[in-house]
C-alpha cells in the first residue's frame, strides 16, 4: 500500500507499507501515517487549530477483490468515509486508451498514464517496475500506443526455482556489474544478472522502437519499487517518479 495526503494540490508526506501474508499490519500503517500527520505535520503546515481527518479517500487498487472490500470496511468504520476507486476509461483527463478492450489495462498504468500526460508535453515512456516490469508509450496527442508485461527479477528468479529441478531459491544481486563480471561466477549471479539484463535490454529495446516510430527518443519515466535499481541496468536516461501513480491519483481527485 502507497499512499499520499493531497492538500493545496500537491502531495504530501507520501508513505508505504507491504502487506504480504500480513494486509492488516498494512492497513494499520496506513491508519497510523493519516491520523499522524493529521494531529502534527498538517496541522502545522496549514496553520490548522484542531486535527483534520480525511474528508475523501479515493484510492486504486490491482489487488484481489476481498482485500479491497477489507480496506473499503476499515476506512469507512475508522474515518466514516467511503472510499472512491478509481477506474480505467476508453479516454479521459486527455489520454485515450490504446488497449482494444480498455477494460484489461491494468488501472494503476492507466492513472501513471494520466500522471505522465499532466507532466511531459510531448510523447512520453512509463515504466513501472515492481512485482511485474511494465512499459507504455504515450504520444504527443495523449494517445496511448500500448505497452509490455514483464516479470520483475523477483518473480523472474522464482520461475526458475519453480520450473527446474536445480537452480533453487536465488537471493538477487542487483547492483550493476562492469565489463565481463556480467558473467556470474555462480547461480544467484547467473540468474540476478540475467534477470535484469534482460529487463534493461528490453526497455531499451521498447524505447528504441518508439523512437524510430517518433522520429526521436521520448523521455523515459520511471517509477516503482525496482524504479532504481533497474536504472542502473538501462543504456536509455530515464527520470524516476517514485509517486507517479499517486501524482496521476491527485490529479484526477482536482478534477472530480
Amino acid at each position: 500500500i502507497k499512499w499520499a495526503q493531497v492538500e493545496g494540490g500537491g502531495l504530501l508526506l507520501p508513505g508505504q507499507a507491504v502487506h504480504a501474508g500480513e494486509p492488516a499490519r498494512a492497513y494499520e500503517a496506513l491508519a497510523a501515517a493519516i491520523d499522524g500527520t493529521s494531529r502534527r505535520e498538517i496541522a502545522t503546515a496549514y496553520a490548522a487549530e484542531e486535527a483534520r481527518p480525511p474528508t475523501r479517500i479515493v484510492a486504486v487498487s490491482v489487488a484481489a477483490a476481498p482485500f479491497c472490500t477489507q480496506f473499503a470496511e476499515q476506512v469507512a468504520a475508522r474515518w466514516g468515509v467511503q472510499v472512491e476507486w478509481v477506474q480505467a476509461s476508453a479516454a479521459a483527463f486527455g489520454v485515450q486508451c490504446g488497449y482494444r478492450d480498455w477494460r484489461r489495462l491494468g488501472v494503476d498504468r492507466w492513472v501513471a498514464l494520466v500522471a505522465a500526460r499532466q507532466q511531459v508535453s510531448g510523447g512520453v515512456c512509463i515504466v513501472d517496475a515492481g512485482t511485474t516490469v511494465t512499459f507504455d508509450a504515450l504520444d504527443g496527442a495523449g494517445r496511448h500506443l500500448g505497452g509490455l508485461i514483464m516479470p520483475g527479477p523477483g518473480l523472474w528468479a522464482r520461475a526458475l526455482d519453480t520450473g527446474t529441478a536445480g537452480i533453487g531459491p536465488t537471493e538477487l544481486r542487483l547492483d550493476r556489474p562492469a565489463g565481463l563480471a556480467l558473467l556470474g561466477r555462480s547461480t544467484a549471479e547467473a540468474v540476478s544478472h540475467a534477470a535484469l539484463l534482460a529487463l534493461g535490454a528490453a526497455v531499451d529495446r521498447a524505447i528504441a522502437v518508439v523512437a524510430a516510430a517518433w522520429g526521436t527518443r521520448p523521455p523515459l519515466l520511471l517509477t516503482g519499487g525496482d524504479g532504481p535499481v533497474l536504472a542502473k541496468w538501462l543504456e536509455s536516461e530515464s527520470h524516476y517518479r517514485a509517486d507517479l501513480v499517486l501524482e496521476g491519483l491527485a490529479h484526477i481527485v482536482s478534477q472530480s
